[in-house]
């Protein structure tokens, strides 16, 4: 059996209802599921991006800040530790998340966190080959990839998120 999904209603409120990923039952209109994405930023401020493998069906070999779908029985701030973990060898485990906020979008939430943490190229690993590369940029390095097509459409969100939060800090 492959990964097991909760399905939402438009409200953010499980139904009970769980699907399978990759079977042949779909979300129906008005049902969503849940994925978690991790902004992993360090102290000067950079981002760490991951550039997604030129094999995968969606979006390939564009970046992108590592996560993923929300698996039944988990949250979503566990959810996007363990994708972190999983695609990229950094362990969050003892790391506090920030949640910047939710965005409703096509048949999903997502649910974007914060995490402030050096991470060293030691540290990375590609375990499950979803992820080819990653590198640090700044919010502004960001932005521009965002507008020149080289960022996951989801990083509209994720900067949407995080000015939000530079405007809360003020």
């Amino acid at each position: 059996m492959g990964e097991l999904w909760e399905v939402y209603d438009r409200f953010k409120r499980k139904t009970g209802k769980i699907i399978e990923r990759d079977s042949e039952e779909r979300l129906q209109d008005g049902e969503y599921h849940l994925v978690a994405t991790g902004v992993i930023m360090n102290s000067k401020k950079q981002i760490l991006i991951s550039r997604r493998n030129p094999d995968k069906l969606l979006y390939p070999n564009l970046w992108e800040c590592t996560g993923g779908s929300v698996k039944k029985g988990e949250n979503s701030l566990e959810a996007v530790k363990r994708e972190i973990e999983e695609e990229i060898g950094v362990n969050l485990e003892k790391i506090k998340g920030t949640l910047l906020g939710t965005v409703m979008q096509n048949d999903y939430f997502r649910d974007v966190w914060l995490f402030n943490k050096e991470v060293h190229k030691e540290e990375i690993s590609f375990n499950d080959k979803e992820v080819v590369d990653v590198k640090w940029v700044t919010e502004e390095e960001y932005l521009n990839m965002c507008r020149s097509g080289e960022i996951t459409p989801t990083g509209k969100a994720v900067i949407n998120l995080l000015e939000k939060e530079r405007e809360g800090e003020r």
